[in-house]
């Protein structure tokens, strides 16, 4: 089978559907041949479309950028897959997200066309993903309209739907009223052989503590700092892997151009006691994967997929909140008893090995296409 895979490769997302290709191209008994578009960079004609600001505007959502950004750069991989088409034809196409995918409606009426998703449009709207601050949420059934209804007919039209998760999954069933048939989890997945489990036993006379987030604000960066310097300076280190600048101080150690999957990367998972991520803006929280793999104790806000993976502390610990007090309460229960944390580990690596591992979902999505080859 020819399927195309149409990525979004911004932030999070461009993870998601590069390891299914990547195992395809390995894998050609599976019977799926990739074909892979990239939604950027725009070209130049494009580009001024979906980045031009209309200043005064902007802070309310007026500028109506959150729309222009996704209709063109979906008008973008459009064109792309029909001069693909024009060379090449397919069986199906796969898409991820239904930002980069709002174009292609009509398309389903020729061949399948499988829509993956972190979030739907109607989660993203109750969160600060479209609706940053007061003027933008009161406005925000005027600027989100240009999405929500074309988003709905993708959805309604797509042959299947491929949620990260079961919270997106409810969301498609509860609010778009699409049929369970139709809806099957795919989770973000992991080559399980290129992230070796270590069990963790007993803490060093100085435990690491390990953040990993490119934007440190939206990834709780600053509630972490705080606690760490009122109550752990003096007998813990805290490794930071971000793009922001942060800058360095008492048992703080900042890394920039850190690489996932480099050989720095590595050694930061394998050095680290503890990964503490309160964000407070996520839509799944893939590092929370990847931690569970490696078998590092976790520490995590409930945002996004967190509750999902975490689920009632089985796995890690889950904040209730993004209080200081409360991160500070699970810094002293995952120190203190160390052994409790490592065996939450150890779970976090046995449900990653059922839920995301990269052999056994590629070889449900392949299934999945040849069930809807025409």
């Amino acid at each position: 089978m020819n399927v195309a895979f149409l990525n979004e490769n911004t932030l999070g997302h461009a993870s998601y559907l590069m390891p299914f290709v990547r195992w395809f191209e390995a894998h050609p008994e599976a019977g799926i041949q990739p074909h892979v578009i990239h939604a950027t960079p725009l070209p130049p004609d494009m580009r001024w479309r979906a980045d031009m600001s209309i200043r005064g505007l902007r802070k309310a959502g007026l500028d109506f950028h959150n729309a222009r950004w996704r209709l063109t750069v979906s008008e973008h991989v459009r064109n792309e897959l029909d001069a693909l088409r024009a060379k090449q034809p397919l069986d199906a196409v796969v898409v991820n997200t239904q930002s980069v995918a709002l174009h292609l409606t009509d398309l389903v009426s020729e061949l399948p066309v499988c829509v993956c998703l972190d979030a739907t449009f109607q989660q993203l709207a109750s969160s600060h993903w479209f609706a940053p601050n007061a003027p933008t949420r009161w406005l925000l059934p005027l600027t989100l309209a240009p999405l929500a209804c074309t988003e709905r007919e993708l959805f309604h039209a797509a042959t299947k739907l491929f949620p990260w998760s079961e919270g997106v999954a409810e969301s498609l069933r509860r609010d778009y009223q699409e049929p369970p048939a139709k809806v099957q989890i795919l989770p973000p997945s992991l080559e399980l052989g290129q992230l070796p489990f270590k069990p963790r036993s007993a803490l060093g006379q100085k435990p690491r503590l390990l953040f990993i987030g490119g934007d440190f604000i939206r990834k709780g960066g600053p509630l972490l700092l705080e606690v760490f310097r009122q109550h752990l300076a003096n007998r813990a280190e805290l490794h930071i892997v971000t793009q922001s600048h942060v800058a360095e101080e008492q048992g703080v150690k900042v890394h920039h151009q850190v690489q996932a999957y480099s050989p720095e990367w590595f050694a930061l998972w394998e050095q680290a006691d503890a990964f503490v991520f309160p964000s407070t803006l996520e839509t799944f929280g893939l590092v929370l994967v990847e931690a569970m793999a490696l078998g590092v104790p976790v520490i995590t806000s409930e945002v996004g997929a967190a509750k999902e993976l975490i689920g009632a502390d089985e796995r890690g610990l889950l904040l209730r909140d993004n209080h200081p007090a409360t991160l500070k309460q699970a810094l002293d229960e995952l120190l203190e008893n160390y052994p409790a944390a490592a065996k939450r580990a150890q779970a976090g690596r046995a449900w990653v090995e059922q839920r995301h591992n990269l052999a056994r979902n590629a070889g449900v999505l392949a299934q999945t296409l040849r069930e809807l080859r025409r």
